[in-house]
């Protein structure tokens, strides 16, 4: 007769594969994959823009991009945006700079502030149970300025020591430099305040500068990881000011300058531009497929590129030594410059900026083929859809559509509209472009560096 002990490990093995399988089946339910969110955009009745995406990061960012860059900036108050930036964590009507800082660092958050040609970003990355917080220090610090005195005094020493860490930066300088010959003012502003102006800066002139830009019509409240539902009853508790901000001066690409700067060393840095297109616009895209068929940087890590890039190729022929040779494509609310970057070796900038100029001008003859075409196409598309995958070019990008245009376009959606876009069309875009009157910025040792006539 079978023993009863003989039997219990059979039915406990059951039991054991029963309760796995239970286990499974709801693991299986608890896994399933959330639906995909768009992104999306709405204004509230003060006129701020509020738009998130959410896309169930643990990790949420929020910010308040504001129209404020250095464009908006004038002969008096240049370099104000380099001062908000640096200035973003200072006291405020609500908080002290320590308060701030430590409300924050209760929640594990972070707080950073940028600056592009156009606007001000402030962003908070924090866990998904802290955004009320984080929206509560973004109001606090872009709705409550004081600037406060003797804080503008004590901290003045963040500006120089950031002019401090760009000093050497040459190719910061460059196109610095090629902003101003391109646009002169609005675009030509740098985003750093030049020397004379430290300490110039006034409690007076930051809060003028402030009430005429950081209004509700002019920013937006942007979210990463976050419900729109939830943001949206957030911003209605904003304290942003009435209006729709200053007027903005319209960017002109002036072109026809020339700066260079001879700081001597062993290399010479330059570029050259000419007009582009403006961002949301089909010809920006096209723009996009010509500055991958140029060559937007090597796609292999100590590749040549002399295989994709064109201008690569050019230059190549003119140096065996080591050298940098790119294009590139700056593309803004209302204007857009297009261009040529080169480093090389003192004594052969010469040859390989005419190199480079000799490739951008064959293709503007036509010499474009299709399978150069439609690898700068599936070039542009990957960097695209590659780029989305960083959270902060994700925020920022819907950051700027959203107050700029007041909808958003998708890596996706944008990935369509380059599949539409045919090489004629790219054709005639470069033969306008490559027309257009240049200009031109070039930093280091300038004895070998063309000037632009020479060039063009």
């Amino acid at each position: 007769m079978m023993s009863v002990s003989g039997i219990r490990p059979l039915f406990a093995g059951v039991s054991r594969r029963w309760l796995s399988a239970q286990a499974a089946a709801q693991a299986t339910r608890e896994t399933q994959p959330l639906p995909k969110q768009d992104a999306q955009v709405s204004k509230l009745g003060s006129g701020l823009t509020v738009a998130s995406l959410e896309n169930y990061s643990p990790i949420s960012r929020i910010g308040v991009v504001v129209n404020a860059g250095p464009r908006h900036e004038t002969t008096d108050n240049l370099g104000i945006s380099h001062c908000l930036r640096s200035f973003a964590d200072l006291s405020t009507k609500h908080a002290t700079g320590f308060a701030i800082t430590r409300g924050l660092e209760d929640v594990a958050a972070s707080l950073e502030t940028s600056t592009t040609r156009e606007h001000q970003i402030y962003t908070v990355r924090c866990m998904r149970d802290a955004v009320d917080t984080g929206v509560h220090y973004l109001n606090t610090i872009t709705n409550g300025q004081e600037f406060r005195r003797w804080e503008l005094r004590e901290n003045k020493g963040r500006l120089t020591f950031d002019l401090a860490t760009i000093k050497d930066q040459l190719p910061l300088r460059v196109m610095d430099d090629v902003h101003s010959a391109a646009f002169r003012e609005t675009l030509g502003r740098s985003a750093y305040a030049p020397e004379y102006m430290i300490g110039n800066h006034s409690t007076d002139m930051l809060l003028e500068y402030v009430q005429q830009h950081y209004t509700a019509g002019n920013m937006a409240l942007v979210g990463v990881g976050v419900d729109h539902s939830e943001l949206t009853k957030l911003a209605e508790q904003f304290e942003a000011r009435t209006g729709s901000g200053a007027v903005k001066q319209a960017a002109t690409f002036t072109g026809g300058a020339e700066l260079r700067n001879q700081c001597g060393g062993d290399f010479s840095l330059a570029a050259v531009a000419v007009e582009g297109c403006a961002s949301g616009s089909k010809d920006a895209l096209a723009l996009g497929i010509l500055q991958h068929m140029m060559g937007a940087g090597p796609y292999i890590k100590w590749g040549s590129n002399q295989a994709a890039s064109k201008l690569t190729q050019g230059a190549g022929k003119a140096t065996s030594l080591p050298f940098s040779a790119s294009c590139f494509n700056l593309a803004y609310s209302d204007a857009g410059a297009f261009g040529v970057f080169a480093v090389a070796n003192a004594e052969d900038m010469d040859g390989v900026l005419k190199g480079m100029m000799k490739e951008f001008g064959a293709v503007t003859k036509g010499n474009i083929s299709s399978k150069d075409f439609e690898r700068a196409k599936n070039q542009f598309k990957a960097a695209v859809l590659m780029n989305s995958e960083n959270q902060d070019t994700l925020f920022e990008d819907l950051a700027v559509q959203a107050l700029n245009l007041g909808s958003y376009s998708s890596p996706a959606d944008l990935a369509q509209q380059i599949d539409s876009i045919t090489a004629d069309d790219t054709l005639k875009l470069a033969k306008k472009v490559f027309n257009g009157k240049p200009c031109m910025a070039a930093s280091g040792n300038l004895g070998q560096t063309p000037y632009m006539d020479q060039l063009m």
